[in-house]
């Protein structure tokens, strides 16, 4: 009998089966199929965010609305004008030969100095708000009378008047003045119309003849308007000088002009502009017209934004809800892991709601209490939520307070990505970073194969 031979009578064992290779999910000791339903679930848990979404839209829009009604009733975002000189002439007509052809022209000063004080204050509707303001303007001008007419032309200087308008003349307590060379002067009856988008008033000169040569004449005013959210100005000026002051500390420069100077402290913003036309004349729309086009010259000013925007910061907010979850679940996954515990999939899904919910908390507290209150009371309750139940399915307090932890990086980490404007990019990119070398180093140890 040969050595490898079995002895007569003993059946041979059957030759083992060839080994496959495990899957991933095997080798971890998590079934494939449960891997796939988490995945399910993540997507599902993200329907609630789209509703969310559009909660919060309609809530901003909601507050538009109510921006509108109170500027209807209190006053639109204003625009100053003036003061222009319009001079009013006449030139034969070319259609009948005894005839004259009416015409005139706008001359802006050759300076004019604008001082804008602002006091802002806010009127709320229900839960929604806007920033309304009280505006108190200064004018200081000096006219240089040149030859600006029309060959030709003769300058009807008893029908001379300034031109001033804002988007909204409001009544307000002060009626507005002005003053030609020390003289005052009254706005003219029904002078009030429409131009450009802007209401403006005429103040009639009564002008007996030209001015002398060479004779700078001073005009100088003031008026009180009533406006929300923005002041702007039209620098219709060889050199104009516009300087607004309010106790605000969020303003937002807008317009063709920048300012030359800014300061923001404790007692509000202050800003200075400078700027001008080159040209001496405007034509107006007609004989007696309202006056040059505003589209000619781009105005500057000053917006009153909102310091913290509610609804633009509960959105973003809610644009990192998949990186919440997918940290959440992945935190699970690496307890079952690493402390061999089994989570079940509806213990999964509880944990989604409790985070998905987080958004929907920050709005509805931060209308009435204000962004950073909500933020603090709505991180408090998720927090305080989904650490007790985790407590209660892993029976580890450790577990728990590791994962409270992970989520007060999270929301601290969400509260930094919200606050920083032209950094949430690179503060976003390095947290997730760091994110990830956590979990790579965790997960080190694990054999991921069989």
């Amino acid at each position: 009998m040969s050595a490898t031979e079995p002895p007569s009578g003993v059946i041979p064992p059957m030759p083992a089966p060839p080994t496959r290779p495990r899957s991933l999910a095997a080798s971890l000791g998590i079934p494939t199929i449960k891997l796939g339903m988490l995945a399910g679930l993540l997507l599902a848990l993200l329907l609630p965010q789209y509703f969310i979404a559009d909660l919060i839209a309609e809530r901003e829009g909601r507050q538009e609305e109510v921006r509108r009604e109170i500027g209807a009733s209190w006053g639109q975002p204003q625009t100053v004008l003036g003061p222009l000189l319009v001079l009013p002439y006449r030139v034969p007509s070319s259609r009948a030969p005894s005839g004259w052809d009416r015409a005139a022209i706008a001359i802006p000063p050759a300076e004019l100095s604008t001082q804008a004080a602002v006091m802002p204050e806010r009127r709320r509707r229900g839960l929604f708000e806007t920033v309304v303001y009280t505006a108190r303007i200064d004018l200081a001008a000096r006219f240089a009378i040149e030859a600006v007419l029309p060959d030709g032309a003769e300058a009807l200087w008893g029908d001379a008047y300034l031109l001033t308008g804002s988007s909204d003349q409001r009544p307000v307590a002060a009626a507005p003045n002005l003053r030609w060379g020390g003289r005052v002067l009254t706005p003219a009856e029904g002078g009030q119309e429409r131009c450009g988008g802007l209401e403006t008033l005429r103040w009639p000169l009564r002008l007996e003849g030209p001015p002398e040569p060479g004779q700078a004449i001073a005009v100088s005013g003031e008026m009180e308007l009533r406006g929300t959210s923005s002041l702007g100005f039209l620098p219709f000026a060889a050199r104009a000088r516009f300087t607004a002051a309010g106790a605000w500390d969020s303003p937002s420069y807008i317009g063709g002009n920048l300012p030359s100077r800014t300061t923001l402290d404790d007692a509000g913003f202050r800003a200075e502009w400078s700027g001008g036309v080159a040209r001496r004349a405007f034509p107006t729309a007609a004989a007696g017209g309202c006056g040059p086009s505003i589209a000619e010259v781009p105005s500057m000013g000053v917006a009153l934004l909102e310091a913290v925007p509610t609804y633009r910061m509960v959105n973003r907010a809610a644009k990192y809800a998949l990186m919440f979850l997918v940290l959440a679940f992945l935190t699970y996954l690496l307890f079952e892991l690493v402390a061999g515990l089994r989570i079940h999939l509806v213990q999964y899904g509880l944990l989604g709601f409790s985070v998905v919910l987080f958004p929907l908390l920050l709005l509805a507290i931060a209308e009435p209490a204000g962004f950073a209150a909500a933020y603090a009371i709505s991180t408090a309750m998720v927090m305080a939520q989904a650490s007790l139940y985790t407590a209660s399915v892993t029976h580890d307090r450790r577990l728990a307070l590791i994962f409270a932890g992970v989520l007060a990086t999270l929301f601290g980490f969400l509260y930094v990505v919200l606050s920083l404007e032209s950094l949430a990019l690179l503060t976003g990119a390095v947290a997730l970073f760091a994110a990830l070398s956590v979990v790579m180093l965790v997960t080190r140890r694990i054999r991921w194969g069989a």
